[in-house]
C-alpha cells in the first residue's frame, strides 16, 4: 500500500536548469551508466549530464546519501539529481521523485533521500505514471527504464505532480545524531573517502556549542588526537590529525596516509570528544 499525501505536491514552478546529475554504484566498466545517458538524451538531446560519482561501494545506500547530500547544493536551482543505489530493485520498494531547496531528486525510496525527508518533508510523488517510463521495463534495471526517463521529462519541463501519486517521504534509516554526556560529545564515523579520511557526523556547530574556547581531545578506538588542526600537514607524515573539513564536519585523517586502514575504523565507529585535554591546537570557533 502506497503512503499517500494530500493535497498534490507543488514544486514552486521551478524552471529547469537543463542539468541532470547522476550518482550510482554502477561503476564504469559495464555500460550501465551509458545506457541511462542514452535514454535521457533520447528524450532531451540538449540535457547537460554531470556525473557526481559512479563509485559508491555496491549497495551502500548510506554512502550514496551522504555524497548526494553534501554535493547537490553546488548545482544551480532547477537541477535534477538521479541517485541509484538500489539493492531492492524489483521489490515493493517505491520509485519516487521529490523537490527540496530548488532541486529535484529521482530514485528509489530506500534512504537515499532521508536528508530531504528530515528537512521538510518535501513535495514528493510515487512514480506511477508509466507514460513517463520506457515502454520496455526490466525488473532489474529501473535506473534505465524508470529513473532516467523520468529525470529527462522532469528536466524537460514536466511538473512533479504529473509524474505520479502524491507521496509522504519519510526517513528510512536511523538518524546519526550526536549526544552530549557530561564532559564528552559522542558521534560516529559516517563516511570514508578514497584517501581513507574518516568523516564524522560531528559538525563545526556541534563542537562550538560543546566546547567553544575550550581545549579538546578526539578519541577514536585506541587513538587519542589532541586538538584540532587547520590542515593535514599540520602534523608529521604518517601522524593522525583531526580537523574541520570542507563540509564543516569533524574529519580524522593521516598526513599522507590512510586513516581508515591505519586506525582500523569503519562506518559506525564511535568518535568521542573530551574537553580539557588538548595542546597545540587552534580554538574552536
Amino acid at each position: 500500500m502506497a503512503r499517500v499525501a494530500s493535497p498534490p505536491p507543488r514544486d514552486q514552478g521551478m524552471k529547469s536548469s537543463g542539468i541532470i546529475t547522476l550518482l550510482t554504484d554502477f561503476g564504469n566498466a559495464d555500460g550501465y551508466v551509458a545506457a541511462m545517458k542514452g535514454v535521457i538524451l533520447g528524450i532531451m538531446p540538449h540535457a547537460r549530464l554531470i556525473d557526481i560519482t559512479h563509485e559508491v561501494p555496491p549497495q551502500e545506500v548510506a554512502a550514496g546519501a551522504f555524497i548526494l547530500s553534501a554535493h547537490y547544493r553546488y548545482f544551480p536551482a532547477g537541477t535534477v539529481h538521479v541517485a541509484i543505489i538500489d539493492p531492492g530493485v524489483g521489490t515493493s520498494r517505491h520509485a519516487i521523485a521529490c523537490f527540496l531547496d530548488g532541486h529535484y531528486f529521482v530514485g528509489p525510496d530506500n534512504g537515499l533521500f532521508d536528508f530531504c525527508a528530515r528537512a521538510a518533508p518535501p513535495p514528493a510523488v510515487r512514480l506511477s505514471r508509466r507514460e513517463f517510463w520506457r515502454t520496455a521495463l526490466s525488473n532489474t534495471f529501473h535506473g534505465r527504464d524508470i529513473f532516467a526517463p523520468v529525470a529527462a521529462h522532469l528536466a524537460n519541463g514536466a511538473a512533479l505532480e504529473e509524474l505520479g501519486d502524491s507521496f509522504t517521504l519519510k526517513p528510512q534509516r536511523p538518524a546519526h545524531a550526536c549526544k552530549v554526556d557530561q564532559n564528552t560529545l559522542h558521534g560516529e564515523i559516517i563516511f570514508s573517502d578514497r584517501f581513507g579520511n574518516l568523516i564524522s557526523n560531528i559538525t563545526r556547530e556541534d563542537l562550538s556549542r560543546f566546547a567553544s574556547g575550550a581545549k579538546i581531545a578526539v578519541q577514536l578506538k585506541r587513538q587519542t588526537i589532541h586538538g584540532l588542526q587547520t590542515s593535514y600537514a599540520s602534523v608529521g607524515t604518517g601522524e593522525p590529525v583531526a580537523l574541520i573539513n570542507s563540509f564543516d564536519l569533524l574529519e580524522i585523517g593521516v598526513n599522507q596516509g590512510n586513516a581508515k586502514m591505519q586506525l582500523q575504523a569503519t562506518l559506525g565507529t564511535p568518535v568521542i570528544i573530551v574537553k580539557g585535554e588538548s595542546d597545540n591546537s587552534h580554538a574552536i570557533e
